[in-house]
């Protein structure tokens, strides 16, 4: 058999599955994990990583009342009164991971200001750029900019910034649920974070319920469900 002949065309084609791989990543991206599905080491990543210090955390605020029928908090601007509930629950999963190991930010529009009250109380603070991120494409850079490390970073934001931001690195775009968390990680000399999935407020224990002996090994951490 000549070799030559036959390595030829099946060099040609792999630039050419490499072109149709690309195109399919492009025009149908992938969707962002579910985590409350993930295996138990892909939500030990989530674990050790939070206590690290390299966790990125977007979360779309709760219910805005503008449309909704139900009641609202206050002010037709804000959340409606029944996402309270929701928000106490959701504020409990985060200060039973840690708090004191997070930098919060908030959009300054009512709805997620209101949110970030619920969620932190007066441990988060305004920053306008989770705003503006609304009508650009700036989210991705102001993450990398604030964050710092060792310190994970929770921001309280808009459905469209975290739209743009999973374009940005090539996810799908679907509309998260209100209180939806993102967490993505970082990681030392990295450009951009690494997207580890998402979590509806009704799953948090599927993932961070889990015992603290099965976090990976070789960490001396507290006990994942004690408050700090």
């Amino acid at each position: 058999m000549n070799l030559k002949r036959f390595a030829r065309p099946v060099g040609l084609a792999v630039p050419f599955l490499a072109a149709v791989a690309l195109a399919v990543w492009i025009f149908d991206p992938p969707e962002l994990p579910d985590l409350s599905l993930e295996e138990d080491i892909d939500r030990h990543k989530v674990l050790n990583s939070w206590q690290l210090g390299d966790m990125v955390v977007l979360v779309r605020h709760l219910e805005r009342c503008d449309r909704s029928e139900s009641p609202c908090l206050d002010g037709r601007d804000g959340i409606t009164a029944r996402s309270v509930d929701v928000g106490v629950e959701l504020s409990e999963e985060f200060y039973q991971l840690g708090v004191d190991r997070a930098a919060v930010y908030n959009s300054p529009m009512t709805r997620t200001d209101q949110t970030a009250d619920i969620l932190f109380g007066g441990y988060s603070s305004d920053r306008d750029w989770l705003n503006k991120c609304r009508k650009s494409d700036s989210l991705l850079k102001d993450v990398m900019h604030f964050k710092q490390p060792g310190k994970n970073l929770v921001l309280i934001t808009h459905s469209t910034c975290i739209a743009r931001f999973e374009e940005a690195l090539g996810f799908s775009s679907d509309t998260p649920d209100y209180g939806t968390s993102i967490f993505l990680t970082t990681e030392p000399g990295v450009k951009h974070p690494r997207i580890l999935g998402f979590l509806d407020v009704g799953d948090w224990d599927r993932v961070f319920g889990v015992p603290d002996t099965l976090l990976l090994p070789g960490l001396d951490l507290p006990a994942v469900g004690v408050l700090p």
